[in-house]
């Protein structure tokens, strides 16, 4: 969970498979990797897959009623199942998706927009009949889709980003942007711009999420977690400052949070 921000794995194993393919070497560039999500569950059960994003990144999704592009989201990320079904995607690099928008990267932030916007070909037949490929097949079909729009990387910028990144998910990594920036050997100035440019967040954004999903890991098998004691192992100025970004995350209570869970044994 730490490493993908799922909230409710052990029920997302149970009915859900997924693969992860890596892009071609000419978009590798801006472009994290691919995924195909399939699943099939029982009748008369839905389920409302719930992931607190542990990085900056854009998303493509691509579904059978079309495609769309999901901005970088303060809350969780979810959406609805049932049924048997297929849901694929592009996950691009944190900054990484600003050379094919061209607009203000922080438009997107919370928000969705239709993935044909951006790339026309991908229009809801297009959606439709990838999910019915192979999954190599749909890898390669992104790859195609990707080169259609050609875009020109920032390449020292997303270099800069990728280490800051790197850094802020260590286990032992900065826990300040002054920190991180003199890890990086840069000024805070010129990595907020570069953040605040290419990916629509500050690193401060990053900070606070990675804290979070470490509060979050360490509660998971906890029936009753000393909230005190976690909030000030991760450096929250108080329990409640905690149990408050928890809340506007997650979008439930840590208490509600722990009970979705346990109902899962």
């Amino acid at each position: 969970m730490l490493q993908t921000g799922l909230l409710e794995p052990e029920m997302f194993d149970r009915y859900f498979a997924v693969r992860g393919f890596e892009p071609a070497a000419d978009v590798a560039a801006c472009v994290s990797h691919y995924w195909v999500m399939r699943w099939r569950l029982p009748y008369n059960v839905t389920y409302r897959p719930t992931e607190v994003l542990p990085t900056p990144m854009v998303h493509a999704f691509f579904t059978a009623q079309g495609g769309f592009v999901h901005g970088i989201s303060d809350g969780a990320l979810s959406y609805d199942t049932a049924g048997a079904g297929a849901i694929a995607g592009i996950a691009f690099k944190p900054g990484g998706f600003a050379p094919y928008w061209g607009g203000r990267i922080n438009e997107l932030r919370g928000g969705r927009i239709n993935l044909a916007t951006v790339f026309p070909d991908a229009g809801t037949r297009f959606c439709s009949e990838l999910l019915l490929k192979p999954e190599e097949q749909i890898a390669e079909a992104f790859d195609s889709l990707l080169r259609s729009r050609p875009a020109q990387p920032p390449i020292q910028h997303l270099e800069l980003i990728a280490d800051a990144v790197a850094a802020m998910m260590r286990e032992d990594g900065p826990t300040t942007v002054s920190a991180l920036a003199a890890e990086l050997f840069r000024s805070e100035r010129s990595l907020q711009a570069a953040f605040t440019e290419y990916v629509g967040v500050g690193p401060k954004w990053l900070l606070k999420r990675q804290r979070l999903l470490r509060a979050i890991g360490r509660t998971g098998d906890t029936a009753r977690p000393d909230w005190a004691r976690v909030a000030a192992d991760m450096g929250y100025s108080s329990q409640t400052h905690l149990l408050n970004d928890f809340k506007e995350v997650v979008g439930v209570t840590p208490t509600v949070y722990l009970r979705q869970l346990r109902r899962q044994h």
